[in-house]
């Protein structure tokens, strides 16, 4: 139930701050780095985040570790100040002072996105961030039941995809997800069994993804939703339990993820790209990884799924050269795109 009300939104649209306690303001965070105790700047919440602010607008081009040191200073920084806020029992009288601390936390986020804009950015440095700030990251329980789930995905490469011609593969996806509708999802067997038959036709759409270029399915992809929603109706009924719904779901999230990017990677370097519109298609499936997996997903990663990733975004930037040479020119900042996921993601934190 612990992530109930955090996530349960989130994986849905997938599929279609690290607690810091109050007391303490010294820096801690993956990215390393260095300064001294916010609480001991300035007696105030204005003063504190004044200070941080004055900070940030010294530094310039800073390394991905220096970026993620400063971020990591932002989440202590902001623990200082909820401190301050939580002891000042006439905070809500002071409407000055709080308009004040809300235009430097917007300074602040916007000093902390051009940095991350300063210098040129990797997709895995995108990944490695999300994954860093992670309010997961921690969580030894969540990291123990995904132990106990993963060697059942693991063997989802060991059963043969779906064999079976063009139309004969999309009957059988329509079929599957029409199927499980009626039937519902009652219980671990039900979950583990669609996961499995899914699997197996996806698997076998990837491999002639070029196939179905230019046919409607919406309907699939609607389907799908719907199936994916029967998982959490079985917790709702507590035929499973919510937390086995969510990293069942947000681990099969990844695989299809990194099985769509890898079969889009491997058509591109095949040439199987020729339209603007495949162009287009292409690059928005290979952004996958970097717009859609969030901070819980990114947590259940086995070792396997992170060289996986790694290769991915080793390989983005030239897959991305190819399908530029596609689109029309006014179409050419694709080399910005990493800079601007990690700035999309300090907007979050």
């Amino acid at each position: 139930m612990i992530y109930k009300t955090s996530y349960l939104k989130n994986i849905l649209s997938v599929i279609g701050t690290c607690a810091v306690p109050a007391a303490v303001f010294t820096l801690t965070s993956c990215g390393g780095g260095s300064g001294k105790p916010y609480g001991e700047v300035q007696n105030t919440p204005a003063g504190i985040y004044r200070e941080y602010l004055s900070g940030l607008r010294t530094q310039d081009g800073l390394s991905f570790e220096g970026l993620t040191a400063r971020l990591g200073q932002w989440q202590t920084v902001r623990d200082s100040v909820s401190a301050h806020i939580r002891r000042d029992t006439l905070w809500r009288s002071h409407t000055d002072t709080r308009k004040e601390c809300l235009l430097l936390h917007d300074s602040i986020r916007m000093e902390l996105s051009r940095l991350a804009r300063s210098r040129p950015r990797t997709y895995k440095e995108v990944l490695a961030l999300k994954e860093c700030f992670s309010p997961y990251a921690e969580d030894g329980e969540l990291h123990r039941s995904a132990q106990e789930i993963r060697p059942f995905f693991a063997s989802l490469d060991s059963r043969m995809a779906y064999r079976g011609g063009k139309e004969q593969l999309l009957s059988a996806y329509r079929t599957l997800l029409s199927e499980t509708q009626r039937k519902g999802i009652h219980g671990h067997g039900d979950l583990t069994r669609f996961i499995e038959k899914e699997d197996a036709l996806f698997r076998a759409f990837l491999a002639r993804l070029n196939d179905y270029n230019d046919m409607d399915l919406s309907d699939i992809t609607r389907d799908t939703e719907k199936c994916c929603a029967e998982v959490f109706r079985a917790a709702e009924r507590q035929e499973i339990t919510y937390k086995e719904a969510m990293i069942y779901m947000a681990m099969r999230t990844n695989r299809r993820v990194i099985q769509n990017v890898r079969a889009c990677l491997d058509g591109v370097q095949r040439g199987e790209v020729a339209t603007s519109r495949q162009a287009h298609a292409f690059i928005w499936m290979i952004l996958q990884p970097y717009a859609s997996l969030d901070g819980f997903c990114l947590t259940l990663l086995s070792p396997r799924d992170k060289e996986a990733l790694d290769r991915i975004a080793t390989e983005t930037p030239g897959a991305f050269s190819t399908l530029r040479k596609i689109l029309p020119s006014e179409n050419d900042r694709l080399e910005e795109l990493p800079g601007m996921l990690i700035e999309i993601h300090i907007a979050t934190l």
